[in-house]
């Protein structure tokens, strides 16, 4: 079987009906190939959403703090997927820290990530373009 070989054609091939309600007009062909959908990422996307996230790992590692990187890790949702609120964020710590600490600690964070010294030595641009983080590459002093 080939996707490009016809799996109907709209001749009278024991359907019943008039063929009036315009389901098949024109080309009465039905190909295999329309009917297969993927809705996953191309494998290329995979590939790069690698990349981008072992970079943003790294960056984090080196330039910001355990409790930083956990604030983010969860904000973000890079561990499960699901990002969370900042009031889910405190739940998860357990209500040890404030909704006030949360947001710092994220302002900090983000401060460290968008410095210019952590942008380069990271090469973090990427990310930023790709999270759709606001970014003047023009403003950066290299």
């Amino acid at each position: 079987v080939s996707i490009d070989e016809p799996v109907y054609s709209g001749g009278t091939s024991g359907f019943k009906g008039s063929g009036a309600g315009g389901d098949y007009a024109g080309d009465n062909s039905l190909l295999l190939s329309d009917r297969l959908e993927c809705s996953e990422l191309p494998p290329e996307d995979y590939v790069e959403n690698g990349f981008l996230r072992q970079t943003l790992e790294n960056a984090m590692a080196a330039e910001l703090s355990p409790y930083e990187r956990d604030i983010l890790r969860l904000r973000l949702g890079l561990d499960d997927g699901q990002p969370r609120s900042i009031r889910e964020v405190v739940e998860a710590c357990g209500g040890d820290i404030s909704v006030t600490d949360v947001r710092s600690a994220e302002r900090r964070a983000f401060k460290k990530l968008r410095s210019p010294n952590a942008v380069q030595a990271h090469n973090l641009v990427a990310y930023f373009e790709m999270a759709d983080i606001s970014f003047d590459a023009d403003k950066m002093p290299w």
